[in-house]
């Protein structure tokens, strides 16, 4: 009846001809979290890696990793088990969701999205899979038969042989992550989304299936065979097609294989392919041999060559080197197969990716081959424990196989789980993949910009500040400013903005405070500051006493009659007449040269109703009386925006107003504690040099997660290397790298990459983002003429047809 039905169909006989998928697929079931079953009775873990990051390693430590990497290779020694490398080079959206308050913030975002957008950038993700299976080789024959007495015996056998199975691999499993530790290793297992279970492992076998296409996938309560692979696959002679469920889903691919290999290995050596514009899926597999039939197969090969033409030649010598590295235990021998899917969305584009990346192999010393009669067994090979479909394999070395599988990355940042909730903005890398830019490594977010004046330090700093307002709830900014450079910016976002100058009124009142015991401590520490005798000497005892009465008994009075003419009343006459007097060192405050800054009738100074706060300290950072009280005020008035919701605090050339020795000490234990308030603070200077230097050295590195350089020819190698902990590498492209690249060195927890923001493209955008002395004439020009309001001021600066 069934096969009457079938044949009514349109397509009913073809597809009971059809084989499924299933019969390809190895897999049973999940027997733990992390732990699959194969229908050989074989289990596998898979570890997802962010890989090494090598582009800005020194080659000595890519070296010493390599050799590592081969040694947690010779300690699984057994041909039960086998490893298989699979990084899978995917395009991806890098649009970013933004929900910004000001109208400018969204105007930089959409633009910058939309022009990232129109650019092909790809992610590569690394997984490493370890299979333990029975004994391969002339080992197996007496393994097979413990396997059939197992069978016999009955269940219980059989589930205590797969309970050692599962254990062992779970500690082998436990110790490679460990020892991968530096390579962001992380065990793939069952994960619980919105409280619903999903199979990682699951996602990666489906991703493999589907040439690539990431899709989430629940917890099956089917077998594993059946449930992955959700695209229809096609084969022809050369080329393959993934099928998707919509049109974009597809994907064609042709498959690539090692023809012949190169004459030697080294670490790093297929890392050109990470950089090709193309998707693929690069997978190898490492099957160990057992050493006495490994040595066999090598003294024989031996004894070949030694009858042959080639005697005595580098060949020789070449086995000569390999049979002593497995004798002295300095590597172990395997099985090694390497495939490679070079992937298109479209047919067309399939010879494209088939040419530039069979080009990297080439450059490579790798003779490599396009499948045809073996690309659907080619496919099949690439799931892991597939051993029997693999159709081109040699034996190498462990050594050999930590050189062509390197798993070498480049940093791509976080974009989940994060302090602030979301990544500030995603950045492009010079390898073509995006690196998701996060103040914050766990709950430290203080961060360091070094680059010299033209390198787009300025640019960096407001453009990550613009970005950053995408945070909710909605933080709130602070800009400590040098030659206004972020002054049209912090206008352009609604912001308040202060030129502190001597001789031009603050309208700071440090005496309006609110009476509290703490603000009164802080007036006692700020007066002993402006007050500080010329010779350099202490306050005595009584002088203390003096102030101390003073601020108190001012306090009581009415905020309108709080100012320093009155305290000065109260001062005169406690102590004797002098030059030197309290009275006399606090007139300049009251008409002299420094009344301009705390003499006011009234404080204006306020942290609320506004996102963002601007300080241009231009005038005062060399005026060593003047700048220590006007940054202990400010700062003292920071404390009113921490209340909970994300606070930034900029500083350019920050190193200038840590000489001040006051300021100093208040910074290094503000950077301690403001992190527990959900603050961060970002210095910049343009040379690393002045942070090295400065006293508050070692806890400006130590307690910034973040470390931002942009090139400078004039770099020097004790504040870039033995200061800030760069590689010669790192260091080298500091140096050596051209400004107009624009291109930066971002340092963040164990990532280092090279980004790049060019804005290029958006010379309205820069105008406002950093200010130069004509640009800053002009915005004050249309101010006057328009208002503050910048939906006033700013098309018009802009030279937009309307305002935003």
């Amino acid at each position: 009846m069934l096969k009457v039905i079938r044949e009514e169909l349109g397509f009913g006989s073809v597809g009971h001809r059809e084989r499924p998928m299933a019969s390809h697929i190895p897999y049973l079931r999940h027997v733990a979290d992390s732990i699959l079953r194969l229908e050989s009775g074989a289990v596998m873990t898979v570890l997802k890696l962010d890989g090494l990051f090598f582009q800005t390693e020194d080659q000595a430590e890519l070296n010493m990793r390599s050799v590592v990497q081969n040694t947690m290779i010779r300690a699984l020694g057994s041909s039960r088990f086998s490893l298989w490398s699979t990084v899978i080079r995917r395009q991806v959206d890098t649009v970013m969701d933004g929900d910004f308050e000001d109208p400018f913030c969204e105007v930089v975002d959409r633009r910058y999205m939309t022009a990232l957008g129109h650019k092909r950038m790809f992610t590569n993700e690394i997984y490493l899979t370890v299979l333990r299976s029975g004994l391969r080789g002339a080992l197996a024959a007496g393994d097979g038969v413990r396997r059939f007495l197992n069978k016999a015996a009955g269940r219980a056998a059989r589930d205590e042989q797969l309970r050692e199975a599962t254990t062992e691999l779970a500690e082998l499993t436990d110790n490679l992550a460990r020892d991968l530790s530096k390579y962001g290793a992380r065990i793939l297992g069952i994960a619980y989304r919105k409280n619903e279970p999903y199979s990682e492992p699951c996602e990666f076998l489906n991703m493999v299936l589907t040439c690539g296409l990431q899709r989430g996938m629940r917890l099956p309560r089917m077998g594993l065979a059946s449930y992955v692979g959700t695209s229809r696959l096609h084969f022809s002679r050369r080329t393959l097609q993934a099928q998707g469920a919509v049109p974009k889903d597809n994907r064609f691919g042709a498959m690539l294989s090692i023809k012949e290999y190169p004459p030697f290995t080294g670490p790093g050596m297929l890392d050109g392919l990470l950089q090709v514009n193309h998707e693929f899926i690069l997978t190898q597999s490492f099957t160990i041999a057992d050493k006495p039939i490994a040595q066999e197969r090598i003294s024989r090969l031996k004894r070949q060559i030694g009858a042959s033409d080639e005697a005595g030649s580098d060949v020789e010598n070449d086995i000569d080197f390999a049979l002593n590295s497995l004798l002295n235990q300095e590597a172990i021998f395997g099985s090694h197969h390497l495939s490679l899917l070079c992937l298109s969305r479209d047919l067309e584009g399939v010879n494209k990716a088939v040419s530039d990346l069979g080009a990297c192999l080439t450059d490579m010393n790798i003779n490599w081959l396009r499948e045809d009669l073996n690309l659907e067994a080619s496919f099949w090979a690439q799931l892991p424990g597939n051993h029997a479909y693999i159709a081109r394999k040699a034996m190498l070395s462990s050594a050999n196989f930590s050189g062509l599988s390197s798993m070498h990355n480049f940093a791509s940042g976080q974009r989940d789980a994060l302090h602030w909730g979301s990544p500030i903005t995603i950045l492009e890398t010079t390898s073509q993949t995006p690196y998701w830019f996060n103040f914050h490594q766990r709950d430290i977010g203080h961060f360091l910009v070094t680059g010299p004046t033209g390198s787009g330090k300025t640019v960096a700093l407001t453009f990550l500040l613009a970005q950053a307002f995408r945070v909710r709830p909605s933080p709130k900014a602070v800009f400590f400013d040098k030659d206004r450079g972020a002054e049209i910016f912090i206008r352009a976002i609604n912001g308040a903005y202060e030129v502190l100058s001597p001789g031009t009124p603050t309208g700071f009142n440090p005496l309006q405070l609110e009476n509290t015991g703490e603000n009164r401590e802080f007036l006692l520490r700020l007066l002993k500051a402006m007050l500080r005798r010329g010779d350099g000497t202490a306050f005595d005892r009584q002088e203390e006493d003096i102030l101390e009465r003073a601020v108190v008994r001012l306090m009581q009075e009415p905020s309108s009659q709080r100012n320093l003419s009155n305290l000065a009343g109260l001062l005169t006459g406690q102590s004797r007449a002098g030059p030197n007097d309290l009275y006399s060192r606090l007139r300049p405050w009251i008409e002299g040269e420094k009344a301009w800054l705390f003499n006011a009738s009234h404080d204006v100074l306020s942290f609320s109703g506004r996102a963002a706060f601007g300080f241009d300290m231009t005038s005062i950072l060399d005026n060593d009386e003047v700048r220590s009280p006007a940054l202990m005020y400010i700062y003292h008035r920071l404390n009113e925006l921490f209340d909970g919701t994300p606070v930034m605090i900029f500083m350019d050339e920050g190193w200038r107003l840590l000489r001040d020795p006051i300021f100093s000490d208040f910074i290094v234990d503000k950077m301690k504690t403001i992190r527990k308030l959900n603050g961060i603070v970002g210095f910049g200077t343009q040379s690393a040099a002045d942070i090295a230097r400065s006293a508050a050295a070692h806890t400006l590195i130590e307690q910034s997660a973040t470390s931002i350089h942009f090139p400078n020819p004039r770099a020097d190698e004790e504040s870039y290397i033995r200061r800030f902990g760069l590689t010669a590498k790192e260091f080298n492209f500091i140096r050596t790298t051209p400004p107009e690249k624009r291109a930066f060195l971002i340092k963040h927890g164990n990532d280092s990459v090279i980004a790049k923001l060019d804005l290029g493209v958006m010379p309205d955008l820069i105008k406002v983002l950093s200010g130069r002395k004509e640009t800053i004439e002009e915005c004050a020009h249309l101010r006057e003429i328009y208002g503050d309001d910048p939906a006033a001021w700013l098309g018009k600066f802009c030279g937009w047809e309307g305002d935003i």
